[in-house]
C-alpha cells in the first residue's frame, strides 16, 4: 500500500436521502461506488465536494430534473418539524491516526455548519484521534442532535464548529488540504476541479472560460490593486498638477494688480485724512456751541418751575375754599332730609289721591263714548276684550298655516268653504283618488305590451284583431287581477289562464247597458263599465304601437297628478288637524277681514274687568275724592319746594364730589377733611422756591379766578415742555457731536492707526458731509470705495480687510509667493519670478512619475503575461507526457494564440520607448500633459499600434494578450473532436494540471479524483488509474458497473440499491466488497456495530 498520507479513512452519513446512517471505509488508492442511476452513487462526490468546500461554492455535479441543493441532501422528516443531517470524512493523516471533518445540515437552511473532530483542546494544531469516528459514535439514544448540543454531549472527543474561513485555515495549517481555500479564487478554482472530475457539469472550453480556470484573476487583481494605489497618489499628484497650473495664472493675473493697488492707496488716504479733520473741527465746535445753548435753557426753565409752583399753590386755594363749601352743603342737606323725613306720607297720600282722580277722568272718557251710560259702557269693555282676544287667535292661526306653507292650499280647500261637511266629504274623496290611482296603475300594466303581466300582451298573441270594444273592455277591467296567484293571506281573485275566461266571451254576457255590461261568470254576474277609449280595433297589432304609447303618456300624468294631488290633501288634513281649536279658528279666518280692521281701545288694553270695576266705584266717590285732592295739594307743594331746595343742594354737592373724588365712593364729612387737609399739605410743600410778592404783582388780575389760574398754569407746563425739549434737542447735539467725535477717532485710528493729530481749537462752521455729490465727504467716500471696489476685484470678491498693508495684500494675493506679510517691495520681481520658475519644475516632475508609474504597472503586466504562456507550455508538455495518451491515439492540447485585440507589440514598444524617454521627448510631453493616467494609458495604447475600443482595467490584464484553444489532437496535429470519454479524460488531465498550478509544491494534503459514470472512459480509466497512482491521487469512481480491471487487493467497491423512495424501515444498505489487505480492519469495524443493527 502505498503512503499517500493524507488520505480518505471513511466516508459517514446521518439522515442523508439514499444513503441514510452509513459508513463508507475508502481503499488506500481506489473506491468503487457502482449501481444504477438513483442510487445515490452521484451523490458521494457531492458529499465529498461540500466538505472540502463549504456550501457557499457547492454545486451539486450532477444535472437532475431541478438543482441539488444543500439542504435536499436530508431525508423528509414527519410533521412540520426540520430534519437534520451529517456528512463527515475521517482523514488518516498518519497510519491509525486520524482527524474527523464535516458538515451538519439542516432543513430549514441551504448553509451548510461545518465542524472539525479531534482528541485535543488546540484548534490551531489539531490532536489526532486514535481511532475513526463512525455514525454510531454522533447518533445519541437514537436521535440526531442538533451541531451546538452535539458538541456538549459528546465528551470521548472534541468537537467544534467553525465558520468556512476559519475551517479551511485549520486544514490547511495542519497540512489536510494543500490548498489555501481561504482564498475566493482559490476555493472557486478548486470547486470547479472537483466538479469537472465528477463530470457531472459540462467542461467550458472557450478561451475566456479556460484562461478564468487556469489562472484565476489573482494576478489581474494584484495589478489592479496595485495600480489602484499609485492612481491614488496620482490623484494626489494631479490635486497638485493642477494647483500648480492655477498658482502661475494666478501670479500672472495679480501681480499687475499690486502697483494699481498702491496708487489707489494713496489717493485714498489724502483725501480721507482731510475729510476726517475737517470733520473732527466741525463737530468739536458743535460740542462747544451746544454746552453755551444748555446752560442758557436751564436758566429760563427754572424761572417757568417757579412760576408753575405759584400758581398750583394759588389754585390750590380756591380748591380748599371749595372743599370747605361742599362739607357746609353737605351739612345742610342732612339737617333738611331729617325734617323731609316727617312730610314722606303727604307725598304717598298725594300720589294715591291722584292716581284715584285720573281713574275717574278715564271713566268720564269711556261715558263720553257710550252716552254716559254705565251698563253700556260695561257691555262696550266685553266686546273690545272679546273681539281684541279673537284676532289674536286669528293672528297665531294664520301665522301657524304660512310656517308650514299650507295657507294659500287652505284658503283654496273646502275646509273653509264647510268644515263640517269637508271632515265628512275628506275621506270619500281620498277612496275615490286611491281607487282611480288603483284602476290606472292596473291600465298602465294593460298597456305596457313588454310585461308578461300585461293582458293586452297576451291578447296580442291569443285574440284575433281588431278586437270588439266589450273584450277590450274586459281585458281591461280583469288586468286588475293580474295572471299570478296571491297569497292566502291576501287571498283575492286572478286570472292564470286568460284563454279560459275570454273563449266564447260574448256568449257570456247576458246584458248590456249604454255605460257597461253584465258578465257571466259560472252563475255570478260581474258589471263590467265600457272602456273609455277603444284602441284595439286594428286589424294589425303593430299598429297599436303608436296609440298605447299616447295612452301610457296619458295614464303616467294622470297617476303622477293624482298621486300629487292625493298627497297634498294628506298633508293639509295632517297640518290642520295637529292645530288645537281648529273649528273654532276656521270660523276666525272667515271672519278675518272683519277681524283685521278692528283696533282695542287704547285705554282698555291693559284694563282688567276688576280694574274696570274698582274705576267705575272711584267714579261713583267723585265728590268726595274730589275734595280730599284739594286739601292734599298745597301741602304737597311746600313738601316739592323743599325737595327741590334739597336737591340744588344735591346737585352741587355732585359736582363738587365729581371734582374731587372718584364717583364710586360714598363722600363723607371726613373724607372732605381729609382732602382738606391733604390739600394744605400740597400747599406747604409749594409755598417755598419762587418770590411770592413778585408773582402776586405779576397774575394780580387772576389770582382769585380757578379757571384762568388753571389756564395759566396749562401754558406754563406748556412752556416747560418745550424748554425741556429744546434742552434734550440740545442735549442730544451734545451727545451727536460727541458720537461724531468719537467716530472720527476711531475712523482714524481703525483706518490709520491714529496717525491723524486733531486739533482743540480750529473752529470750522462748515460740515464737510455737506454739498451732496461735491461734499468732502463724498469724494473721501468716493476714493475709499474705489479703492475698495479694486481691492474686492483683487481679492476676487472673498471677504477683505479695508485696511490692508502692501505686505498683508501681497501675502494675501500671492500667498506661496510671499508666506509672511513682511517683504521687500524692491523685491517683489523677484521673488515671483523665482517662484514661477520652480512651480514649473515641479509640473514635470509630476508627469515623469506617471510614466514611471505607467511603466511599472506595464512591466508587471509583461511580466505576468510572460509567466502565464510558460505555464501554458508547461501544461501542454504535461499533457503531451507519453503516460497521458488518450484512447485513439488522441492527446490533450492546449495552445495560446496572440488576441487580435490586445497586441502584445504595444507593451514591448512602450516599455522600451519608458526607458528611452530623452529621445522621444515630443511623444512623452504629449502624454505628460494629460492629467488623468486612464486616459495617458488608453492614448498611449492607440499610439503604440492599439485600435481597439479599450477599458483600462483589460489594459492591465494580463489575459487579455492572448486567446488559449484546448483540443484533442492526434499524432499529425490534427485536431479531432473525441468522444464523451475522450473529452473528459482531456479535461481531468487539464484539471490534475490546474491543480499542480495552484499547489504549493511539496505541500502534504489530500489528492483525490472523484470519476462519475467512469465505465463510460473505457481503457482511459485505466491511464487515469495509473496517473492517480503515481501521482497519488485517491480515486472515487461512480458508475453502473465498476470500471477497469477488478484486482484483489487494489479496491474496495460498493454495491448501491435503488432506494429513492426508501424509508429506515425499508432501505437496502449498499454490498460492501473489500480486498484482502485490510479484512482485520473490517472485521474490527462490523464488531464494532451493536447487535441490534
Amino acid at each position: 500500500m502505498q503512503n499517500n498520507f493524507p488520505r480518505i479513512y471513511s466516508l459517514s452519513t446521518i439522515g442523508i436521502k439514499q444513503h441514510f446512517n452509513a459508513d463508507y471505509l475508502f481503499h488506500p488508492y481506489r473506491t468503487d461506488f457502482s449501481g444504477e442511476s438513483g442510487s445515490g452513487k452521484s451523490m458521494i462526490a457531492d458529499m465529498i465536494q461540500l466538505i472540502l468546500v463549504g456550501s457557499s461554492e457547492f454545486q451539486s455535479a450532477t444535472d437532475g430534473n431541478k438543482d441539488r441543493d444543500v439542504k435536499g441532501m436530508l431525508l423528509g422528516s414527519k410533521g412540520k418539524t426540520s430534519s437534520r443531517g451529517y456528512i463527515f470524512m475521517n482523514i488518516e493523516v498518519k497510519p491509525k491516526q486520524y482527524i474527523a471533518m464535516g458538515a451538519y445540515l439542516e432543513s430549514s437552511s441551504n448553509v451548510a455548519e461545518m465542524f472539525i473532530i479531534q482528541n485535543g483542546y488546540d484548534w490551531e494544531m489539531l490532536t489526532t484521534l486514535n481511532r475513526p469516528i463512525f455514525t454510531k459514535d454522533l447518533i445519541i439514544d437514537d436521535k440526531v442532535e442538533a451541531l451546538n448540543n452535539l458538541c456538549d454531549k459528546i465528551a470521548f472527543v472534541r468537537i467544534k464548529s467553525f465558520r468556512r474561513k476559519n475551517y479551511h485555515q485549520i486544514l490547511y495549517d495542519n497540512e489536510i488540504l494543500s490548498l489555501d481555500l481561504t482564498k475566493e479564487t482559490t476555493l472557486k478554482a478548486y470547486a470547479s476541479i472537483l466538479r469537472s472530475f465528477s463530470r457531472g457539469k459540462g467542461f467550458k472550453k472557450e478561451s475566456e472560460n479556460l484562461k478564468r480556470f487556469l489562472f484565476g484573476d489573482d494576478d489581474k487583481n494584484i495589478i489592479k490593486a496595485k495600480y489602484d494605489e499609485e492612481v491614488k497618489n496620482i490623484t494626489n499628484d494631479f490635486h497638485e498638477h493642477k494647483r500648480y497650473l492655477d498658482e502661475i495664472r494666478l501670479i500672472n493675473e495679480k501681480q499687475t494688480l499690486l502697483k494699481n493697488v498702491l496708487e489707489k492707496s494713496k489717493v485714498y488716504k489724502s483725501t480721507y485724512s482731510e475729510y476726517l479733520i475737517k470733520r473732527y473741527n466741525f463737530w468739536n465746535t458743535q460740542k462747544k456751541k451746544s454746552s453755551q445753548e444748555q446752560q442758557e435753557l436751564n436758566d429760563e426753565l427754572e424761572k417757568q418751575i417757579e412760576e408753575l409752583k405759584f400758581i398750583k399753590n394759588q389754585i390750590i386755594k380756591i380748591q380748599i375754599k371749595e372743599l370747605k363749601e361742599l362739607q357746609n352743603l353737605k351739612e345742610t342737606v342732612v339737617r333738611l332730609e331729617n325734617k323731609e323725613e316727617s312730610n314722606t306720607d303727604i307725598e304717598n297720600k298725594f300720589l294715591k289721591i291722584s292716581q284715584s282722580k285720573a281713574s275717574i277722568e278715564t271713566v268720564e272718557y269711556w261715558l263720553r263714548l257710550n252716552n254716559n251710560q254705565l251698563e253700556r259702557v260695561k257691555e262696550w269693555f266685553s266686546f273690545q276684550k272679546k273681539e281684541h282676544k279673537s284676532k289674536k287667535n286669528l293672528q297665531s292661526f294664520t301665522d301657524y298655516l304660512k310656517e308650514n306653507n299650507a295657507l294659500s292650499d287652505f284658503e283654496a280647500s273646502n275646509w273653509l268653504i264647510d268644515f263640517e261637511k269637508e271632515n265628512i266629504e275628506f275621506p270619500r274623496r281620498i277612496e275615490r283618488i286611491e281607487k282611480e290611482i288603483a284602476e290606472l296603475q292596473s291600465f298602465s300594466k294593460f298597456t305596457d305590451i313588454n310585461n308578461p303581466e300585461s293582458l293586452l300582451n297576451w291578447a296580442i298573441e291569443s285574440l284575433k284583431f281588431p278586437v270588439s270594444p266589450n273584450i277590450e273592455s274586459a281585458l281591461i277591467y280583469f288586468q286588475k287581477y293580474g295572471k299570478i296567484r296571491p297569497s292566502e293571506r291576501n287571498a283575492e281573485r286572478y286570472v292564470p289562464s286568460p284563454g279560459d275566461l275570454f273563449e266564447n266571451m260574448n256568449s257570456k254576457i247576458k246584458e248590456e247597458t249604454d255605460h257597461g255590461f253584465w258578465l257571466n261568470l259560472d252563475g255570478v254576474y260581474e258589471y263590467i263599465e265600457h272602456s273609455s277609449s277603444h284602441v284595439l280595433n286594428v286589424s294589425d297589432p303593430k299598429q297599436l304601437l303608436g296609440p298605447i304609447q299616447k295612452v301610457k303618456e296619458g295614464i303616467t300624468n294622470r297617476l303622477s297628478t293624482l298621486k300629487i294631488e292625493k298627497k297634498q290633501e294628506q298633508k293639509l288634513k295632517e297640518i290642520l288637524f295637529a292645530y288645537g281649536n281648529l273649528k273654532e279658528s276656521i270660523s276666525l279666518y272667515k271672519r278675518k277681514n272683519d277681524l283685521s280692521n278692528f283696533n282695542i281701545e287704547e285705554t282698555l288694553k291693559e284694563i282688567s274687568e276688576e280694574t274696570l270695576i274698582q274705576n267705575i266705584e272711584l267714579y261713583n266717590n267723585k265728590k268726595s275724592i274730589d275734595l280730599e285732592f284739594t286739601s292734599i295739594q298745597k301741602e304737597y307743594q311746600d313738601f316739592l319746594t323743599q325737595k327741590n331746595t334739597i336737591d340744588e343742594y344735591n346737585k352741587k354737592i355732585k359736582e363738587l364730589e365729581s371734582k374731587f373724588f372718584k364717583e364710586d365712593l360714598v363722600i363723607g364729612i371726613n373724607s372732605i377733611e381729609n382732602e382738606i387737609e391733604q390739600f394744605i399739605n400740597n400747599m406747604y410743600k409749594l409755598k417755598n422756591g419762587f418770590d411770592k410778592e413778585l408773582l402776586k404783582e405779576k397774575y394780580v388780575k387772576d389770582i382769585s379766578h380757578e379757571s384762568k389760574l388753571l389756564s395759566t398754569k396749562f401754558d406754563l407746563k406748556q412752556t416747560i415742555d418745550d424748554l425741556e425739549k429744546n434742552k434734550k434737542e440740545k442735549e442730544d447735539n451734545h451727545t451727536k457731536a460727541n458720537l461724531e467725535l468719537d467716530e472720527t477717532i476711531r475712523l482714524n485710528e481703525y483706518l490709520f492707526k491714529s496717525e491723524i493729530k486733531f486739533s482743540e481749537d480750529i473752529i470750522e462752521l462748515t460740515n464737510p458731509e455737506n454739498g451732496e455729490l461735491n461734499s468732502l465727504k463724498f469724494k473721501a467716500e468716493q476714493s475709499k470705495v474705489a479703492y475698495d471696489e479694486y481691492l474686492k476685484i483683487v481679492t476676487e470678491n472673498t471677504p477683505y480687510n479695508e485696511l490692508i498693508s502692501i505686505g498683508k495684500l501681497a501675502n494675501y494675493l500671492l500667498p506661496t509667493v510671499f508666506p509672511t506679510s513682511t517683504i521687500d517691495e524692491n523685491l517683489i520681481t523677484y521673488n515671483i519670478v523665482e517662484r514661477l520658475n520652480k512651480l514649473t519644475q515641479d509640473i514635470q516632475e509630476i508627469g515623469s512619475r506617471k510614466m514611471e508609474i505607467l511603466g511599472s504597472i506595464f512591466n508587471e503586466v509583461y511580466r505576468v503575461y510572460n509567466n502565464y504562456l510558460t505555464k501554458i507550455s508547461e501544461i501542454d508538455s504535461y499533457l503531451k507526457k507519453k503516460n497521458k495518451v488518450i484512447t485513439g491515439g488522441n492527446r490533450a492540447s492546449l495552445l495560446s494564440k496572440p488576441s487580435i485585440h490586445f497586441p502584445t507589440s504595444w507593451l514591448f514598444n512602450f516599455r522600451k520607448q519608458l526607458n528611452n524617454q530623452l529621445n522621444n521627448v515630443g511623444l512623452f510631453s504629449e502624454l505628460r500633459e494629460e492629467i488623468d493616467i486612464n486616459v495617458m494609458m488608453v492614448k498611449a495604447f492607440h499610439q503604440f499600434g492599439g485600435s481597439a475600443k479599450i477599458d483600462p482595467e483589460d489594459l492591465m490584464n494580463p489575459k487579455s494578450y492572448f486567446d488559449l484553444e484546448f483540443d484533442l489532437k492526434l499524432d499529425n496535429d490534427e485536431s479531432n473532436s473525441g468522444s464523451n470519454g475522450q473529452t473528459y479524460t482531456a479535461n481531468a488531465l487539464l484539471c490534475l494540471a490546474r491543480l499542480s498550478l495552484i499547489e504549493v509544491e511539496g505541500r502534504r494534503g489530500l489528492k483525490i479524483m472523484p470519476i462519475d459514470e467512469a465505465e463510460g472512459l473505457g481503457s482511459n480509466y485505466d491511464m487515469l488509474h495509473k496517473l492517480a497512482k503515481t501521482e497519488k491521487h485517491q480515486i472515487i469512481t461512480m458508475a453502473i458497473e465498476t470500471a477497469g480491471e477488478i484486482t484483489n487487493d487494489g479496491q474496495y467497491i460498493y454495491i448501491m440499491n435503488e432506494n429513492n423512495l426508501a424509508d429506515t424501515d425499508t432501505y437496502v444498505p449498499p454490498l460492501g466488497i473489500f480486498s484482502d489487505i485490510i479484512v482485520e480492519d473490517i472485521t474490527n469495524y462490523i464488531n464494532t456495530i451493536p447487535s441490534n443493527e
